[in-house]
């Protein structure tokens, strides 16, 4: 299984994260409205700025998705625990 995390956030921000957690997976950063598209992201605007809201993704090894999450907040994230038994239960 391979880890890819992406954010909206520059390098800078992505870097400090990847240090500050000692992560052993890259982080792509500065992810866009484009990319967000490509992703099926929902995209809000508030106070004049484009937020882009969180999605996650468990891609199976031949790149097609095993399971998706969209959220409209910080709520409803995966756990990294509950990511390890679905993967682990369709072995």
């Amino acid at each position: 299984m391979k880890i890819v995390f992406a954010n909206a956030d520059g390098d800078p921000d992505s870097s400090q994260t990847h240090a500050d957690h000692d992560l052993s997976f890259p982080i792509a950063h500065s992810v866009d409205e484009e990319i967000a598209a490509k992703l099926g992201a929902w995209t809000e605007l508030r106070q004049g700025t484009t937020i882009i809201q969180p999605c996650e993704f468990v891609i199976r090894p031949d790149g097609t998705v095993a399971a998706s999450l969209y959220a409209t907040t910080q709520l409803g994230r995966m756990s990294p625990e509950a990511v390890w038994k679905f993967v682990n239960d369709r072995k």
